[in-house]
């Protein structure tokens, strides 16, 4: 679980299929100690994370990534830069997955976007 020490989730919004936060980005965190030193980059691992932690805070319940259908990073995410970044995620309940289509973001830059399905 990376919340609340590599990032804090604020301003939680859900709103009927839709939610929108602001991250706040822990640049001292040790994970950037290895990735990579004096260059702090968000792995695009932890990006995935956070979106499925804002998931599991809308849903009160575990989430697993069941399937990436497409995952972009298309902007490097520097925590000194950027400590603060937005989300949107528009979700569908189909059977037992959990359909979502996420990014992750600042103004006009997007550092994530995604499609995948959550169990």
């Amino acid at each position: 679980m990376l919340s609340g020490s590599f990032f804090t989730i604020e301003n939680l919004v859900v709103d009927d299929n839709k939610a929108s936060a602001s991250l706040h980005l822990e640049a001292s965190h040790i994970i950037f100690d290895g990735h990579f030193p004096g260059q702090p980059v968000v792995p695009g691992v932890c990006m995935v994370q956070m979106i499925k932690e804002i998931l599991e805070r809308m849903s009160e319940r575990k989430m697993q990534l069941k399937s990436a259908r497409n995952i972009k990073f298309l902007h490097v995410l520097d925590p000194t830069v950027h400590p603060e970044v937005l989300t949107e995620i528009t979700f569908k309940l189909n059977h037992e997955t959990v359909d979502v289509s996420a990014k992750i973001y600042l103004d006009s830059i997007v550092f994530l976007k995604m499609e995948a399905g959550f169990i």
